[in-house]
């Protein structure tokens, strides 16, 4: 019964195609298994902490890694490189690459990294995508963070600002963003009256420059002198010589409560809020010459101003004075800041002359005269006397 059974089936065998197909394929399925067990080559891969064995037949890591089951990323690190030849026992580490979302500029980027911090992040997707990104770019993280598994990287652009204030002259780069939000990032706290050389909304711009003026105002109690007055009285002697004094004076003193306003520092404005006297001046009087005419000689001599003068005589014949005109008697030497060039006087113990001529050492109240000897020069001599412009 069985020998029957046999001879059956090789006889279908023989006369079925699809058994014949069967058999082939199993034939080529048996040679492949056995090739397979021959060239294949099981490498160790460190991913996440865990080792995973991985059989290949393939002739790089990189194709061993793409052709099994692990979750591969061109972004991800692999020791030895992806084009290392597999050898039988090659222990391979792989470092998994993060999904992070990158935005910079408006642009958004969804990409993989494989480094693990902010920083060195963005160094690689700068140079990957040609961003450009630079060290003072603001990042929304800290750069020394580590990366997290879709993290969320924003990058804003940098530009060059200049901020003067307190003193101090900041020069840096920061995220365009109004007056008042730089000014807050960099630390410097506004007053109610502080002065910025922008408006506060406006929006920063490359080299822009930023003033900050400190404004302050504070209340105080001044002390301060008030003047005395001088009140002349009539006297009777000449116009011009000096007052003289009937009773001295004494300043009085006030006292004031002033607001100052100050910027950086300095006084800018002050307005009295108030005062007071603390103790009120003493006038001083004085007497002061009225007569305008003496008598000599029995000469009424009329004149706008007298002086005491401190006299000198001269003599030199032929000379010319300053004004041309040639020396002689009743010439005098006069300053002309004090007594005008031209002008008449009558001088006691001389007489009338006129001021035609100047002298080196004649300076202020002082008056030289011409004699018409060197005897009469020398023996007048040196002395104070009164003169008298008419």
């Amino acid at each position: 019964m069985i020998y029957l059974t046999r001879t059956r089936a090789f006889s279908l065998v023989r006369t079925s195609r699809m058994a014949r197909v069967a058999v082939a394929v199993f034939a080529i399925i048996l040679i492949a298994t056995a090739a397979f067990v021959h060239e294949a080559k099981t490498i160790d891969a460190h991913v996440d902490g865990k080792t995973v064995r991985i059989t290949t037949i393939f002739g790089t890591v990189g194709q061993a890694l793409a052709h099994s089951n692990l979750e591969s990323y061109p972004e991800d690190i692999v020791t030895p490189s992806r084009e290392t030849k597999v050898t039988r026992g090659l222990v391979v580490e792989v470092t998994r690459s993060k999904p992070i979302h990158l935005s910079v500029d408006e642009q958004t980027f969804t990409t993989r990294t494989s480094a693990k911090t902010v920083g060195e992040a963005l160094a690689d997707l700068s140079q990957r995508y040609g961003l450009q990104i630079k060290d003072v770019d603001e990042v929304n993280v800290s750069r020394s963070e580590a990366v997290k598994d879709q993290m969320e990287i924003e990058v804003r652009r940098a530009i060059p600002i200049l901020v003067r204030a307190d003193g101090k002259t900041i020069d840096t780069y920061i995220a365009p963003r109004t007056v008042a939000e730089a000014l807050k990032k960099l630390g410097v706290v506004l007053g109610m009256k502080d002065k910025v050389s922008l408006a506060l909304n406006h929006m920063l711009a490359p080299n822009d420059q930023v003033s900050v003026v400190r404004v302050a105002e504070r209340t105080e109690t001044v002390k301060s002198e008030i003047p005395y007055q001088t009140i002349s009285q009539a006297a009777d002697f000449p116009v011009g010589l000096p007052d003289k004094i009937v009773s001295r004076g004494s300043d009085g003193l006030q006292e004031q409560t002033v607001k100052l306003t100050l910027e950086d520092g300095k006084e800018v404005d002050r307005e009295i809020l108030g005062q007071r006297v603390v103790s009120a001046p003493t006038n001083q009087v004085v007497s002061r010459g009225t007569q305008t005419s003496v008598s000599r000689g029995g000469e009424t001599i009329q004149f706008k101003r007298a002086y005491v003068m401190r006299a000198t005589a001269y003599c030199i014949p032929g000379g010319t004075t300053k004004t041309g005109a040639s020396v002689r008697w009743g010439i005098v030497a006069v300053d002309p800041t004090v007594i005008s060039l031209g002008d008449n006087v009558y001088v006691d113990g001389y007489g009338k002359a006129r001021a035609l001529d100047t002298g080196g050492a004649i300076v202020g109240n002082r008056i030289d005269l011409y004699m018409n000897s060197e005897e009469a020069a020398s023996s007048w001599g040196v002395r104070n006397v009164m003169v008298y412009v008419q």
